[in-house]
């Protein structure tokens, strides 16, 4: 669907037809001011450093580097994030929607079992910002404990924690108790608050359901302890969505001093006889061009297009390379151990509350909020619904017969479940069912089934994610044709670890439905009839189970395709090839247990300090002659 289309369509679902072209028109405007102008790159160019993939930390490192005087070009696949971008709100919409990959995992018969082809969607951002222009802004950095398990020198919690501040722009410190005070900054370059209001009770019956089974309200997820339900701050700021694109490249002194190549695709490195990496080259509209570096290339595609990007350029396994006809610079297990988190979606159903078609029939309900955002920056679709509602805990503290949550060991100081949520109006889906089905991909009678309760029911999507998932995947490339799209094999639920944490955490959703806050409102779960899962009826357990595998849900945050110690070293450099580093979410060894937006940007500031202090080291070793 081409891009001024999807912004109609969701625009006819997020406002009136005459709101929605306000909004549109005003925001559009706004963007054409904000973002940076691209550049026609000119094959032969060179400059100090090519960066590649304009995402969470390609944007802060090129960011970082061109403001330190050094010559940088930025090479980002897709163009200006849409318009709709800049609203919370609207971001389920931007799923499948032209600023995303629009990747799909290559089944494995034992996970996504309900989604078209048995493949699960694997969004990734195409646009400046990366995945922080299309994802959902929820600001969590996992457990200190998370950087600690990798043991790796400068990449344990206290040599990545000024990186976390050095960009935090927190506005919200005052609602924090004073033990968060030496967590936070709030001067840096990513500003972050909480979203606005939804105006949606629901939000605070989640916080008190919680609180039913005897988890403690905890103001600051990003502070001493993690565990717990609370009202998560966000990547906004004033109302509108603060991606990386917003953060850093709209920068007026961000503008003046960096290149940014627009809607150019990188296909590969150039590396010499020696191994030294040289440049890379680029497809940008009709142009084949080569932009050369004069110190270093530095991959920031993503845990998917980097590894796709080093194997294409002969950086992988050998025997994998070798049946592909490229040639082999460097044997190293690129795309191999990838790991993300993942969940089942439960449909709950709740209140009646208000059918789309009867707000938008008079042009009044969504207009007035259409206005509200335009002119304040506030308003419901400042939020993001009920999703900044966010539970951490340890499932294996939870009292599961006596339904409470206990904080008895250290152990329960380190989460396995995070529980997000979705509130879906009635008559949503079936409104936008074709919008519905596309963001997420389920087939057509699971669509049929939710849409059909939604017609007399609002909906909350509640997502139990694995935080710590077992199983483990990998990318390879298609084909040598660096236009194909690589072959991404998750193997979600691959081992079977990870559907037993899933039953669960199931368990305890069950029990937040028919506690007090739940129960009162008549809350229900939806038992979908999925052919392949016994009846519920017939037998509860092998029935989760079974829904589990099919209605499995990618979380979107893969890490491990170039891992640090295996592919990369301390020094993001990668094993075997001069001038070659990569700064993306591929290199971090584990998942964290939380979002993973924070740690992607903290590592595109910790490879600036990185490079700088080489470039100190050589000076000092080995000064010029005059």
């Amino acid at each position: 669907m081409k891009r001024s289309l999807w912004c109609a369509a969701m625009a006819l679902v997020i406002g009136s037809a005459s709101a929605s072209s306000l909004l549109l028109d005003d925001v559009v405007y706004d963007t054409l001011y904000q973002y940076p102008p691209g550049i026609i790159l000119k094959d032969g160019a060179e400059y100090d450093y090519v960066v590649v993939g304009a995402g969470a930390a390609g944007a802060a490192a090129a960011s970082r580097l061109a403001l330190k005087g050094f010559s940088v070009v930025l090479i980002e696949a897709g163009g200006d994030p849409d318009a709709l971008s800049k609203i919370p709100m609207a971001a389920m919409g931007l799923l499948g929607s032209p600023i995303d990959w629009q990747y799909k995992t290559i089944s494995n018969n034992v996970s996504c079992l309900s989604f078209q082809g048995k493949q699960c969607r694997f969004a990734r951002g195409k646009c400046l910002g990366g995945s922080t222009s299309i994802n959902y802004m929820l600001y969590t950095r996992g457990n200190r404990l998370d950087y600690d398990e990798m043991n790796i020198p400068g990449w344990r919690w206290k040599d990545l924690k000024p990186y976390f501040l050095r960009y935090e722009g927190l506005q919200i410190a005052k609602n924090y108790p004073p033990s968060s005070r030496i967590y936070h900054n709030t001067s840096g370059i990513l500003k972050i608050e909480y979203f606005d209001d939804p105006r949606n009770p629901w939000q605070f019956r989640l916080v008190t359901g919680m609180k039913d089974l005897n988890v403690p309200f905890n103001k600051d997820l990003n502070g001493k302890n993690q565990i717990g339900v609370s009202k998560v701050a966000g990547y906004v700021y004033k109302g509108e969505r603060m991606s990386t694109a917003r953060a850093y490249l709209s920068r007026d002194d961000v503008k003046k001093a960096l290149n940014v190549a627009k809607n150019a695709f990188c296909t590969g490195v150039i590396i010499d006889d020696n191994n030294v990496a040289r440049g890379v080259t680029v497809i940008q509209g009709l142009l084949n061009v080569t932009v050369l570096a004069r110190k270093e290339v530095i991959l920031s595609a993503g845990a998917v297009g980097t590894p796709q990007i080093l194997m294409l350029s002969g950086i992988g396994p050998d025997y994998h390379l070798k049946s592909l006809g490229i040639k082999v610079r460097k044997n190293l297990t690129v795309g191999d151990d990838m790991s993300d988190h993942v969940l089942p979606l439960i449909i709950v159903k709740v209140d009646k509350g208000h059918s789309i078609p009867q707000k938008l029939s008079p042009l009044i309900g969504r207009a007035a909020q259409l206005g509200q955002f335009l002119v304040a920056g506030d308003g419901p679709l400042a939020s993001n619904g009920i999703t900044d509602i966010v539970t951490l805990m340890n499932s294996d503290c939870y009292d599961y017969k006596n339904r409470k949550l206990y904080n008895n060991s250290t152990k329960c100081e380190y989460a396995d479940l995070q529980i997000i949520a979705a509130y879906v109006d009635r008559s949503l889906v079936t409104v936008a069912k074709p919008l519905f089905k596309h963001a997420i991909g389920l087939n057509d009678d699971v669509v049929e089934q939710i849409s059909k309760a939604n017609e007399d029911y609002a909906l909350i999507i509640l997502s139990p994610v694995v935080l710590k998932p077992y199983s483990r995947g990998n990318i390879r490339l298609a084909s040598a044709d660096p236009t194909e799209q690589p072959a991404i094999f998750a193997n979600y639920l691959g081992d079977s670890r990870d559907v037993d944490q899933m039953l669960k955490h199931i368990i305890v959703l069950e029990h937040l439905v028919e506690a007090p806050t739940f129960k009162k409102q008549n809350a229900s779960i939806l038992h979908l009839n999925l052919p392949e899962c016994p009846s519920y009826e017939k037998s509860r357990v092998k029935y989760w189970r079974c829904y589990a595998r099919s209605m499995t849900y990618a979380v979107y945050h893969a890490v491990g395709t170039c891992a640090l110690q295996r592919v990369v070293n301390e020094k993001l450099q990668v094993y075997g090839v001069k001038n070659l580093r990569v700064a993306d979410l591929s290199v971090m060894k584990k998942l964290v247990r939380g979002n993973t937006e924070a740690v992607s940007v903290a590592i595109g500031e910790r490879l600036v300090d990185l490079i700088v202090d080489d470039l100190n080291k050589k000076t000092k070793c080995c000064p010029r002659a005059k």
